[in-house]
């Protein structure tokens, strides 16, 4: 299974991919192969829903800068890290089926962001999401969430 990981992420740096399906692959860690040298820059959407992730790599927005779409539900994502808010392109990302409690107030930088799916989690509180306007979407389980009070 990892040689067969592997390849598939060598196959879409070689050829510059702009879409990587990683679903329904049993990863438990975020694969490191896509985070090599300078990852995957031409690479705009990721999927990898369906896995058993807990967490995402810090240096996610400097190896993979141009994600539009980054698909992680169904995992067991604990915790977004703060370098989330630097994936400045991202118009999509659908968190849903995790088990979040708090999403980091940096995803209110992510100007480009369309689609926010937080659905089924364990959210006891949103940071505000400004850029998440009437066309957009926003799919949370309790739409009544309090927001998170600047400090």
């Amino acid at each position: 299974m990892a040689s067969e990981l592997c390849k598939t992420i060598s196959v879409a740096r070689l050829e510059k991919h702009k879409n990587l399906f990683l679903n329904y692959r049993n990863l438990h860690h975020f694969p490191l192969e896509l985070l090599k040298d300078e990852g995957l820059q031409y690479l705009e959407r990721l999927y990898m829903k369906r896995n058993s992730l807990t967490s995402l790599p810090e240096n996610l927005a400097q190896k993979l800068p141009n994600l539009v779409e980054l698909y992680l539900h169904s995992n067991n994502i604990v915790v977004v890290p703060e370098a989330i808010g630097s994936l400045v392109k991202l118009q999509c990302l659908d968190l849903s089926d995790n088990a979040l409690e708090i999403v980091c107030p940096e995803i209110g930088r992510l100007r480009a962001l369309r689609h926010l799916r937080l659905a089924n989690n364990q959210l006891q509180f949103l940071p505000p999401v400004p850029h998440c306007g009437p066309k957009s979407s926003m799919v949370c389980a309790a739409p009544s969430l309090p927001a998170a009070q600047p400090q």
